[in-house]
């Protein structure tokens, strides 16, 4: 698997990973079996500065135990700017070159940096050695540089060039994998559609990370039904997750300050860590929320983690852009529906009666919302529910059977 997500090596034999990230690599390794020799994760390694400011939310594997070996291409500490990354070019690609002649399956996907397309390269390799090859899209990414550019983060020159040189790379990219690759798995039915266009090896998929064992138990489900129905007690509002600029966590605090003032009864959480955890903090005082708005920092994705989101009613998500977030379904799961800006991925997951979207950017029309909704209980209730029901028919562990079923059957050919 060749991947954009950062590892950082502890020692010889031991690396720290996201924790999400970890809990699926365990489960897919352990899913494999027998099937093949070793399950090898070639990545960047995060740098040192990043490792000590997330650690907090990392889960050492070990790779002896855990039968998951780690190759690092590059690390962030060296390699920052366009200038590295050219110099980087070359070992990166000897590298996957010998990783490739020593593979059977290759599972990769888009490259987002043109100056080191390590991904997309690995692909290219597992097609010349003739391999099976998986390609994973996780993101529609074609209306992002737009959005960029109209919330004022991009130049025009920057939405320009990425509008007419690097979306068209990113296609072709897409182009060749549906033609070439074993499996092609895309996120988003229109993305699939578009780009598949009816072919056998294209699929859409749920990237789901909670498991079975992280959905909210009845007992506790009733508990919180019956807080939720009760108006005299707050809508209990959250956020987890990074805290960095294109989450749009800003415009869920200013909606979050307009409802407040309009008379709702609501408090906010923020939980996580990033780069604009001081930001949004000096955001808060300004609005003089700090008597309903509590920041935690970042928690390990666990049954812990799980329980500590169980009490609340309500997920925001304000993104600036396209994104597909996991924390989505793991806030169903933990019986959590959501309001949100209607980008694609959360439009499309109104399928499942546990969210509501608003226009774009109109911080307004989400705090109006979070007024009825902490006025008509019953209609959040209902949401709840049905955030439990999606969340048990979307489970890591059938997601990852599913994806194993098209990977070691129509991929591998394997039982």
């Amino acid at each position: 698997m060749v991947l954009p997500v950062r590892h950082f090596r502890i020692d010889s034999h031991r690396v720290a990973v996201e924790s999400a990230f970890a809990e699926h690599l365990r489960m897919m390794r352990s899913r494999i079996d027998t099937a093949a020799d070793l399950l090898v994760i070639a990545s960047p390694s995060m740098s040192t500065t990043g490792y000590e400011k997330s650690k907090a939310g990392l889960t050492i594997l070990d790779e002896t135990e855990d039968q998951i070996a780690f190759v690092t291409l590059f690390s962030d500490d060296t390699t920052r700017s366009t200038a590295d990354y050219l110099r980087a070019f070359f070992p990166v690609m000897r590298t996957l070159y010998h990783l490739a002649r020593q593979s059977v399956c290759i599972h990769s996907g888009l490259s987002w940096n043109i100056s080191l397309p390590y991904e997309f390269a690995s692909i290219v390799f597992g097609l010349l050695f003739h391999l099976k090859t998986v390609f994973v899209v996780d993101i529609d990414y074609r209306k992002s540089a737009l959005m960029s550019y109209r919330t004022a983060n991009w130049s025009k020159k920057s939405y320009l060039v990425c509008k007419y040189f690097y979306d068209p790379v990113r296609a072709l990219q897409i182009w060749i994998a549906v033609r070439g690759c074993s499996l092609v798995l895309l996120k988003g039915k229109k993305m699939t559609e578009d780009f598949g266009q009816g072919r056998p090896n294209v699929r859409n998929f749920l990237d789901a990370s909670h498991s079975q064992q992280n959905i909210i138990d009845q007992q506790t489900l009733e508990q919180k039904l019956t807080t939720a129905r009760d108006a005299s007690q707050p809508l209990r509002l959250v956020y987890f997750g990074r805290l960095t600029a294109y989450k749009g966590i800003s415009c869920c605090l200013r909606s979050v300050a307009a409802a407040r003032n309009a008379g709702a009864n609501i408090t906010f959480d923020i939980i996580g860590g990033g780069e604009q955890a001081e930001a949004l903090q000096s955001l808060s005082r300004e609005l003089h929320a700090e008597s309903y708005v509590t920041f935690h920092g970042p928690k390990t994705f666990n049954q812990e983690f799980f329980q500590t989101l169980y009490p609340f009613h309500l997920l925001l998500a304000a993104p600036l852009r396209e994104d597909t977030p996991r924390n989505a379904l793991d806030a169903m799961a933990a019986g959590i529906p959501y309001l949100a800006f209607d980008t694609y991925y959360y439009q499309q997951l109104t399928e499942s009666g546990a969210g509501e979207v608003v226009p774009w950017l109109d911080e307004q029309a989400m705090a109006q919302s979070l007024i009825r909704l902490s006025k008509h209980r019953e209609e959040l209730a209902a949401m709840i529910g049905k955030a439990v029901d999606y969340a048990k028919l979307n489970t890591q562990e059938i997601w990852l059977e599913r994806r194993f079923e098209w990977t070691m059957g129509s991929v591998l050919n394997l039982p």
